[in-house]
């Protein structure tokens, strides 16, 4: 018998965002008897905390300061929680009033251990948006359109039983303070421990836009997922799987290369050789992955593709620099496995990426060749 359902919500500003979420989920308690705790664990600067706690004495939700990371955090609102299960809503969403409805009918057996819902996004499209639509990243917000049951979900619309959370000793602290991989890596444990995390697209959260759709948050966040990917897999070995050479490992080669020939050759020419092969290499493989429909658009989509794969370079980059940083080598050849159909998927990008890199390889030769016989 399900005791209550607890919302944690990590907060540290976004005061205005933050009211929208509490009215909704105000709203929502109308709509199921079964008793609902709101939790919001801040750490806001101290001129933002007092806007913050005067929301929460306006919809009767508890208040808890904790400065850290949003897996203590979310931690912190787990151990205190009252009710069975608890459901985890970041600060800049708006809810569904049926949302804790349809997580809690999901609980209808002891073998499921968490809900997924769908999160959608919402609010001006920019172009940037239109670069991160090109990315893998808003995939795992709408799994639960498709699919029966994840090892894992983002952490915007998602349940859990607090038992199981609790005997898996909940969210693993990777990147403080804001993270990466944390739901990855938490949801492995879960379901490598037996248990189920169904999905539900009748739970419904709606995310803003505004908060993901900056260059500078962008770069950021990709390559700080990227770091956390090296993590995810030193952490989970098995989900592992050998990948194609990747643009980073090569640039980072010629790279090498380039600084070693400069000071031979007395020129910083070598030094534009990896970044002329990188642009190269991206180009072609943005016009394969649209001539093959490996993404959905047409050739006006060219140029949001190239800078999504100028960032999933980025991503990389981040897991070599923390491979390199660690001293843990091996993991370079290796991609992490997020969802098991992403091995189909990653096979045809695989053979795409090949070809690109042949291709501008030969390019580059041409080019260079070229040079050295006109100078």
């Amino acid at each position: 018998m399900l005791k209550g359902i607890s919302v944690i919500i990590p907060a540290k500003g976004r005061v205005n965002y933050l009211e929208k979420l509490l009215e909704g989920l105000v709203e929502a308690k109308q709509y199921t008897s079964i008793p609902v705790e709101i939790i919001i664990v801040d750490d806001s600067h101290k001129e933002i905390q007092s806007g913050i706690k005067s929301l929460c004495e306006k919809f009767q939700a508890g208040y808890y300061y904790l400065e850290g990371s949003i897996s203590e955090k979310r931690n912190h609102g787990t151990k205190i929680a009252k009710s069975s299960v608890v459901l985890f809503v970041d600060s800049d969403c708006e809810v569904h009033y049926n949302l804790l409805n349809e997580h809690l009918r999901c609980y209808n057996n002891e073998e499921i251990a968490g809900c997924l819902g769908i999160t959608e996004f919402v609010g001006k499209k920019t172009w940037v948006w239109s670069v991160i639509e090109k990315m893998p990243f808003l995939r795992p917000f709408q799994w639960a359109e498709t699919k029966d049951y994840v090892p894992w979900g983002p952490c915007t619309n998602i349940s859990f039983r607090k038992e199981v959370i609790e005997k898996t000793n909940g969210f693993k602290s990777v990147l403080p303070p804001k993270e990466g991989g944390e739901d990855v890596d938490l949801g492995y444990r879960i379901t490598i421990s037996g248990y189920k995390i169904c999905c539900n697209s009748n739970a419904k959260a709606f995310h803003t836009r505004e908060t993901w759709a900056k260059w500078i948050q962008l770069i950021e966040r990709t390559f700080r997922y990227g770091r956390a990917e090296y993590y995810l897999m030193k952490g989970h070995p098995k989900n592992i799987f050998l990948d194609v050479p990747k643009n980073t490992l090569i640039f980072f080669i010629l790279m090498m290369l380039s600084i070693y020939k400069a000071p031979i050759n007395n020129t910083l020419l070598p030094v534009i050789i990896p970044f002329l092969w990188l642009i190269i290499t991206i180009f072609i493989q943005s016009s394969f992955a649209l001539k093959y429909h490996l993404i959905k658009g047409n050739w006006k989509d060219i140029v949001p593709l190239f800078f999504a794969l100028v960032l999933e370079w980025l991503f990389e980059m981040g897991t070599l620099i923390e491979c390199i940083k660690k001293g843990d080598l091996k993991f370079l050849p290796y991609r992490f496995i997020y969802i098991e159909d992403q091995l189909l998927g990653r096979w045809y990008w695989g053979i795409v990426k090949v070809w690109g890199l042949i291709i501008s390889l030969f390019i580059l030769f041409t080019i260079l060749a070229f040079v050295r016989e006109i100078t």
